[in-house]
């Protein structure tokens, strides 16, 4: 799989719809392990363990609060994710956290996200 340094806001652990106006279709797409032109909540999934795994710089399974801020997220986001409130946010944490941003795009609820899917939602944020 061909997962971008540039996905690390976007799609994978703490995505936001607003990442799509950016007009990142390209690095998107890039999950598309299987090259049929979606990205399944599946090729989406991998990709957002990926990141959690270059983000884990110690490999120890955890996000430290030296390691997420190395990731450019928002503090508040990041609080979210750690649903135990330790100061760190586990691989289950990160994995087992909302996934809107894929939701929002996947607008037809079939489980991937098309190229139209995607340019839908960023005219539509553009438009806002």
């Amino acid at each position: 799989m061909r997962v971008g340094a540039g996905l690390l806001a976007a799609v994978l652990m703490f995505a936001s719809p607003a990442w799509a106006q950016r007009g990142n279709l390209d690095q998107f797409m890039r999950l598309d392990a299987n090259g049929d032109g979606s990205v399944s909540r599946a090729e989406a999934e991998r990709g957002r363990t990926v990141m959690f795994d270059r983000q884990d710089a110690d490999g120890d399974g955890y996000l430290s609060e030296a390691e997420r801020n190395a990731g450019g997220r928002s503090a508040q986001t990041l609080a979210r994710a750690d649903s135990n409130s330790d100061g760190r946010i586990s691989r289950a944490e990160a994995m087992a956290g909302p996934f809107r941003a894929f939701d929002r795009l996947d607008a037809n609820s079939d489980g991937s996200v098309s190229t139209a899917e995607f340019e839908a939602v960023r005219a539509r944020m553009a438009a806002q």
